[in-house]
């Protein structure tokens, strides 16, 4: 089994609450892990792949908003056991000199 790492930018676990808003929904959830150009969202419905939407990450002292785009997601129950449902998402725009709260 290889596990070599391939992410180019390196992650670091936190655990923040964020908001993922489309033209359709908002859904709710939290971060797993997350570098400068991305993160893994854990969500009880994850969006699609390719879809873009405005993710709100709500750290421990400001928030700050991003367009990001969603780059794979799972959902599943595999025997019997719920595995995390989440997605795996890049940033593709912010803005925190406007954004930061």
């Amino acid at each position: 089994m290889n596990t070599e790492e391939k992410r180019i930018y390196p992650r670091t676990e936190v655990t923040w609450a964020i908001s993922a808003t489309t033209s359709a929904r908002t859904i709710q959830g939290e971060t797993k892990n997350l570098s400068t150009h991305g993160a893994f969202i854990c969500c009880s419905r994850p969006l699609f792949p390719r879809e873009r939407f405005l993710l709100t990450v709500n750290g421990p002292s400001s928030s700050m908003k991003v367009i990001a785009q969603v780059v794979w997601s799972i959902m599943c129950v595999c025997n019997g056991e719920k595995s995390p449902n989440g997605m795996g998402v890049k940033f593709i725009w912010h803005w925190p000199e406007i954004l930061m709260a």
